[in-house]
């Protein structure tokens, strides 16, 4: 008798081992049929630039190889001129919230979100004052590291590989010639509302004025500002050259942008379709530095056939400025925002050890 009753124990746990096992099985089969049945996922992508500006260009280039390469799995559509996400900071918080899937955004932005200090090395004047130092700090292991801290910070995944300098800054006025840095003197500038730019603009005797990009159009039109500060190929895609009579290019500034995406949609996607993403960001990065130094000449060429005088800055000029932010912003914690560790280690990565302090 007690025989029996051990046959059929062991036949229980052997039939409940085995449901155990057809539930496995079941629902890994469930996965591959989903995946073989080719699900489809919507990719809606945002910026805040307008439909000529180099970034949209490369995204529909990006937007027609994903879903080739996809075989259509993914679907993209992008929302170009702010429609959806009207700053940089909108963007990014757009893609936490999924309402976006994607986009590209600065690194300020990943800044304020997550209280990561060490991204603001981005705003500060001179520290970086080529694409190549951009460029070399973006894709070092030290910025990859900070870029997988953010994503376990706020759920947003920062694509590796680097990011795209949307262009250098200059300042312009609407009334006059400006040739060099004096010619600003005392005169209202809207500019971005960060303290290193303050301290600089300051420094070099300018008024700063802040004013939302919005409305910073109306402003120069309605004489509420004498000029403005922004990366020269903007000066002609958001169309303020019409209001303006002059424009001085510097290196004081730029507009780096990483490309990012909403993380738990990332991993939604089956393996094959990440690779599809990673594969194609790698290519938009590369394509999208590439028009932007084709659409800068273009940019500046179009401004100047508008009756706009622009004016590279003398290696004086920027010397001066140059210096201006290294007593004033560098190596001042509440001004530049960050550490001055921070300052010495985007140094180190470009080789500059003799700057260091």
């Amino acid at each position: 008798m007690r025989r029996r009753y051990c046959f059929i124990a062991m036949a229980a746990v052997m039939l409940m081992a085995g449901c155990g096992k057809s539930s496995s099985t079941s629902a890994g089969d469930a996965q591959t049929s989903k995946a073989a049945e080719g699900e489809t996922y919507t990719l809606k992508i945002g910026n805040t630039v307008s439909d000529i500006d180099p970034f949209n260009v490369a995204y529909k280039e990006f937007e027609k190889s994903v879903e080739e390469a996809s075989g259509g799995r993914i679907n993209v559509e992008v929302f170009t001129s702010g429609s959806i996400g009207e700053t940089d900071a909108d963007v990014l918080d757009k893609v936490r919230s999924n309402t976006l899937q994607m986009g590209n955004t600065t690194p300020n932005c990943f800044a304020d979100l997550s209280g990561m200090a060490a991204y603001y090395v981005y705003g500060i004047p001179y520290l970086m004052s080529t694409d190549d130092e951009l460029n070399k700090v973006a894709e070092s292991e030290w910025i990859t590291g900070l870029n997988e801290e953010f994503r376990k910070s706020t759920g947003v995944k920062v694509f590796d590989g680097g990011g795209v300098n949307m262009g250098w800054f200059g300042f312009s006025a609407t009334k006059k010639e400006i040739k060099k840095i004096e010619d600003l003197k005392g005169m209202a500038i809207r500019i971005n509302q960060t303290n290193q730019m303050i301290a600089l603009s300051e420094g070099a005797g300018i008024n700063p004025q802040f004013i939302a990009f919005s409305e910073v159009y109306t402003a120069l039109a309605q004489g509420t500002v004498d000029g403005m500060v922004t990366n020269t190929p903007l000066f002609y895609s958001n169309g303020f050259y019409d209001q303006l009579k002059s424009i001085l290019t510097t290196h004081c500034g730029e507009s780096y942008h990483f490309y990012v995406i909403n993380d738990e949609f990332y991993n939604s996607l089956p393996d094959d379709l990440k690779k599809v993403l990673d594969d194609n960001v790698s290519t938009l990065i590369s394509r999208t530095r590439e028009l932007e130094e084709d659409y800068l000449a273009e940019a500046v060429g179009k401004i100047t056939e508008h009756g706009v005088v622009v004016t590279e800055a003398s290696q004086e000029d920027e010397d001066m400025l140059r210096q201006i932010s290294v007593d004033k912003v560098w190596w001042d914690e509440s001004v530049s925002l960050t550490s001055k560790d921070n300052v010495n280690k985007v140094l180190e990565i470009l080789g500059r050890t003799d700057e260091m302090q």
